[in-house]
C-alpha cells in the first residue's frame, strides 16, 4: 500500500511516496532489520538515497513510537514491514520526511489517529524543520 507524505509552503515542498507491505507471521531473513519485539523491517533492494542511518533514525523510530498501537492490532504475531519503494524528488528530499511518511503509512494501515508532526519552514536555509 502506498502512502504519500507531502508538506509545502511558500514555494518549498517535500513529497515522499512510500510503498510498504505488512507481512504477518513472515519468515524473518538475515537481512531484515529488527525494529522492536516481533516487528521487523525489510528493504529488498537498495534505494539510492535511503541510508542505513536513515532507516534507523526515521523509519524504525516511527515504528518504535507506534509499536504499542501495532501490538494492539497484531496481537502475538510477528510482522515484517516490507518497503517496496520510496519515491521522491532527490533535489528536495529531506530524510526527516521518512519519519512522517512511515508514521503516516502506519496510521493509514492500522486506522490510527495521530497528532500532526510540527513542521516549520526555514526560508533562510530553504528547508523544513521537523520537530520529531
Amino acid at each position: 500500500m502506498i502512502y504519500k507524505f507531502a508538506v509545502s509552503e511558500k514555494g518549498y515542498g517535500v513529497a515522499i511516496f512510500i510503498d510498504v507491505d505488512e507481512i504477518k507471521n513472515s519468515v524473518i531473513i538475515d537481512t531484515d532489520k529488527h525494529a522492536v519485539n516481533n516487528i521487523y523491517l525489510r528493504v529488498d533492494r537498495p534505494i539510492y538515497f535511503l541510508s542505513e542511518d536513515d532507516l534507523d533514525k526515521y523509519i524504525i523510530k516511527a515504528i518504535k513510537e507506534l509499536s504499542g498501537n501495532i501490538y494492539h492490532k497484531i496481537g502475538d504475531a510477528t510482522v515484517c514491514f516490507h518497503i517496496r519503494s520510496v519515491d521522491t524528488n532527490p533535489v528536495h528530499f529531506q530524510p526527516e520526511g521518512l519519519y512522517c511518511a512511515m508514521r503516516g503509512w502506519l496510521a493509514q494501515n492500522y486506522g490510527l489517529e495521530l497528532t500532526a508532526v510540527n513542521i516549520e519552514l526555514d526560508e533562510e536555509n530553504e528547508k523544513f524543520i521537523f520537530n520529531i
